[in-house]
């Protein structure tokens, strides 16, 4: 029993936890016990900065100033606008000219300040003839150096109102676009923001990197050509010859489209379709990490190319197979005449068809 008991003991004192600390592992604690320290205290003084920032925020004073000019462009004449931190809308209005509202909106921490930064951005507003090119400027940063200006917390919204064949460019770095109505050609792009149309007509390209892309109840001459980085892209009764679709980070959505060719490509999103499928149309759907789902109305017949390198591949049409099927990853058949082409491609997601 005594040597039992000596045994246990010897061990207790060899173990980690019977050994006495060293003076360089208490060292080496007390540095990471003040690193610890260190980290909690600048995370601390961080939020403390960020609740400062936000109370500044909620303080400040706002200034508004509106200006409106009437622009003789003619029935068919081009608008042109470049934006760098505002919201633009452009509807359908009567006549021969364009009414541009213009309104800036400044914020700062006193009135004076706010009226200050008002009177520092500038729209120009140029008239040649049948076009009208409007331009917001802001002062250089040395300029805002010279005047003890670090931020410039202004945006400039326009509402427009134009002829009906009027032809509409608008170019944004941060500010949502909207165009209503309007049956001239269209050009939109912005860097942070979403674009809307509705009922509009000869849109060439609508392009945003952080937003999405809505259309609606359009008539397209030609292809429409719709893209966003950051966003979702749908596209909803729209009359195009081609429509040319593409998104890195978000999904695509068609519906009840009438169109010889669609083209729609997510990099990690779904492509979804919903519609009837126009005889010898041409329908083109990849997602690099997500489903394609198609919802097929009417009679149209379609000979489908579907290939999914990891998911499933399911449809609710017969088939007359092609090259038969192989691990449920690839399928080449014909469904009623096979007039149409569905060319649907997934690496990482399934391939779904369903009647609608």
């Amino acid at each position: 029993m005594r040597k039992v008991l000596m045994v246990v003991v010897a061990m207790a004192l060899v173990s980690p936890a019977g050994l006495a600390a060293t003076p360089q592992s208490r060292t080496v604690d007390r540095s990471r016990a003040e690193q610890r320290s260190v980290e909690r205290g600048r995370e601390q003084q961080r939020t403390v900065e960020r609740n400062r920032e936000q109370r500044r925020r909620d303080n400040r004073v706002e200034e508004v100033e509106r200006t409106t000019r009437t622009l003789n462009i003619g029935a068919d004449g081009e608008i042109n606008v470049s934006n760098i931190s505002g919201d633009m809308v452009v509807t359908r209005g009567g006549g021969n000219s364009a009414t541009v509202e213009i309104i800036k909106t400044a914020r700062a921490e006193t009135a004076e300040d706010a009226k200050m930064l008002l009177g520092m951005v500038s729209v120009d507003v140029m008239e040649r003839g049948p076009r009208a090119e409007i331009k917001t400027r802001y002062p250089s940063e040395d300029d805002q150096r010279r005047r003890g200006r670090r931020n410039m917390h202004v945006d400039v919204d326009f509402n427009i109102t134009v002829p009906p064949q009027t032809r509409v460019v608008l170019h944004s770095i941060s500010g949502n676009l909207t165009v209503r109505d309007v049956a001239g050609a269209i050009a939109l792009d912005t860097i942070s923001g979403n674009i809307k149309l509705a009922n509009t007509g000869r849109v060439a390209t609508a392009k945003t990197i952080s937003g999405n892309v809505e259309m609606a109840d359009t008539t397209v001459d030609g292809t429409l050509t719709a893209n966003s980085i950051s966003g979702t892209v749908a596209i909803r009764k729209i009359k195009a010859r081609g429509l040319n679709l593409s998104t890195v980070s978000g999904n695509i959505e068609v519906e009840d489209v009438t169109s010889e060719r669609v083209d729609g490509q997510s990099v990690s999103g779904d492509v979804r379709f919903m519609g009837e499928l126009q005889d010898n149309g041409r329908y083109e759907f990849t997602s690099h990490s997500g489903n394609v789902r198609l919802a097929l109305g009417g009679k149209s017949g379609f000979q489908l190319e579907a290939t999914s390198f990891s998911g499933n591949i399911q449809t609710d049409f017969p088939l007359t197979l092609e090259g038969g099927r192989r691990g449920g990853r690839s399928l080449r058949g014909r469904h009623g005449s096979g007039s149409a082409i569905l060319d649907l491609t997934s690496f990482s997601g399934s391939i779904i068809i369903t009647k609608r």
